[in-house]
């Protein structure tokens, strides 16, 4: 039974970290062990455990963003293969985080290798393009790139559980516990470093009563994160509403205008929207399976434009060998909202086939001006806000022992993935270069933007208040009785001392500590305030 457990651990895994589709992967991989809690929930027979211990990792990784390839951890180890390891040793959830942070740190070896050694299959893409062979370009990028991920993700995985499991249970029975109290403390404490991590990425002094609002309405309340969500969803929208001046400023914003440089000419060439849905799915999906150090997203590029290449240059290789080598250069940016440069690329394509004056140098000048921002666009809106707030609603319902909070996190988030992905792809291909003008200078996005993070302080500040759960166990006897020191305390504020470990941790992280720096700490507070009995 351990051996199909450990190659079902391994294959997760590895699926996780690099294999999903990436509309998939946004909750698969982001949302690793949360939705690894469920798995392996199901996979080991205790499905309440399994989720327990999933959204307790998980609270360690909430704040955390991948920015242009670099990564503060690997989602895939920490997530499937910590989570997988804690359940097998039986142990708290609490003590899965020291299980399961070291695992992360390690794995950005497996990240780094895996991106070093991809490289090589761009290369070899590089010959296939010469060819005019659409089909080997394809190859490199969705088969030739899994390879290296398979050595340095799946292998690994399933040593350690096949293996690992057994002596890591009789370690984990063997320690003392003071130690044992040790490692709970400080996994009480690690959640506040990932919801600092992401009050950095959320903060904006104006609206800091929304997060002030959301920790009353738990702590005093005890209202969950799904109805305060909803509170903020409503308060994000009215925020939008009174911004962009009701519905119609919102329409307008979203009303592109035809770009007048690419305005339908007689062509004897068109894109059929098989072809275009096929491009855009293509690019949605493996886009980035091929990511390396060398060419970042440039693969994943080119293979997205095979099939509008194979529909405007059918019976000519030499033109379609020069379209491939044209996109495979570098390129990187976030996939969802940069679906607009493929659907701006497609369409210059087009023209270019019809007898446009486009060359390949417009063509990299454009990807190269455009990737930037939109990447900045992305990866603010999709992981600081979007991945927080559906994390957090999701955290919330799997701690109560909850599947549908996983379920909804995968569900969701790949509706979000798919449906801006192809509404930028297409306003892209219909409306060029226009299109990212008016989204860039509209105001629609920085609006947008400031209503998910009034939903997102809200939620956050209701996990301050639910997911640290610190509390001092000392008593003192008095001649009126026993003086309970957290009643003390309950009285000034509720959940007052998670908020105060989440208040110190932020500040750590806003002075620039490392997160390394302060996990370190961590240990070294939890090691002190364990022994002496002061935290539990």
């Amino acid at each position: 039974m351990l051996l199909l457990q450990a190659l079902l651990v391994a294959f997760c895994t590895w699926f996780a970290a690099t294999a999903c589709p990436m509309w998939l992967r946004w909750s698969a991989y982001f949302g690793a062990p949360l939705v690894a809690g469920m798995v392996n929930g199901l996979l080991f027979g205790n499905l309440a455990y399994g989720l327990e211990v999933g959204s307790t990792v998980m609270m360690a990784y909430i704040g955390m963003v991948a920015i242009g390839g670099s990564l503060p951890s690997d989602y895939a180890l920490a997530g499937y293969l910590g989570v997988a390891m804690t359940m097998l040793a039986g142990a708290d959830p609490s003590v899965g985080l020291t299980v399961a942070v070291p695992l992360g740190l390690l794995g950005l070896l497996s990240f780094n290798v895996k991106m070093s050694l991809n490289s090589v299959w761009v290369q070899k893409a590089d010959k296939y393009a010469e060819e005019g062979n659409t089909k080997g370009v394809v190859a490199m990028n969705l088969f030739a790139s899994q390879i290296f991920p398979f050595i340095t993700y799946f292998i690994p995985s399933f040593l350690c559980v096949y293996f690992g499991a057994p002596m890591l249970e009789g370690i984990m029975n063997a320690i003392p516990a003071q130690v044992t109290s040790i490692l709970s403390l400080a996994g009480h404490l690690i959640p506040a470093l990932g919801l600092a991590m992401l009050m950095s990425a959320l903060f904006n002094p104006a609206l800091l009563p929304f997060f002030a609002i959301g920790f009353v309405l738990s702590a005093y309340l005890g209202l969950g994160t799904m109805p305060i969500a909803i509170l903020g969803a409503v308060a994000g929208i009215l925020h939008l509403l009174y911004t962009q001046n009701g519905l119609d400023g919102i329409i307008s914003s979203l009303s592109f205008e035809k770009d007048e440089e690419a305005a339908d000419t007689e062509k004897t060439k068109r894109l059929s929207k098989k072809t275009l849905r096929r491009s855009w799915f293509i690019w949605q999906s493996w886009g980035q399976i091929c990511y390396n150090y060398e060419r970042m997203m440039g693969l994943g590029f080119c293979h997205c434009m095979v099939p509008v290449l194979q529909e405007l240059y059918p019976n000519d290789k030499e033109a379609q060998a020069a379209g491939l080598k044209r996109h495979l250069s570098y390129f990187n940016t976030e996939n969802n909202w940069g679906s607009i440069i493929p659907g701006i690329i497609a369409a210059m394509e087009e023209e270019r086939a019809n007898g446009a004056n486009i060359d390949d140098d417009m063509v990299n000048s454009l990807k190269t001006a455009l990737m930037g921002p939109l990447a900045g666009i992305g990866d603010s809106v999709t992981q600081s806000l979007v991945k927080v707030v559906l994390l957090s609603i999701a955290i919330g319902l799997a701690s109560q022992g909850s599947v549908l909070g996983p379920v909804l996190l995968i569900v969701l988030f790949s509706a979000y993935a798919l449906g801006v992905g192809y509404f930028c792809y297409n306003a892209g291909y219909k409306f060029g270069k226009n299109a990212v003008t008016k989204l860039l200078a509209g105001g629609l996005v920085k609006q947008l933007t400031e209503g998910l993070s009034v939903m997102g302080l809200m939620v956050l500040g209701c996990l301050v208040a639910t997911v640290i759960p610190l509390t001092c166990p000392l008593s003192f006897e008095l001649a009126t009785g026993v003086l309970e020191v957290q009643a003390v305390f309950d009285t000034i504020l509720p959940k007052l001392l998670p908020l105060v470990a989440f208040l110190i941790t932020y500040r750590f992280i806003k002075k620039g500590a490392k997160p390394t720096t302060v996990l370190v700490g961590m240990f070294v507070v939890a090691a002190i305030f364990a022994l002496t009995g002061i935290l539990a």
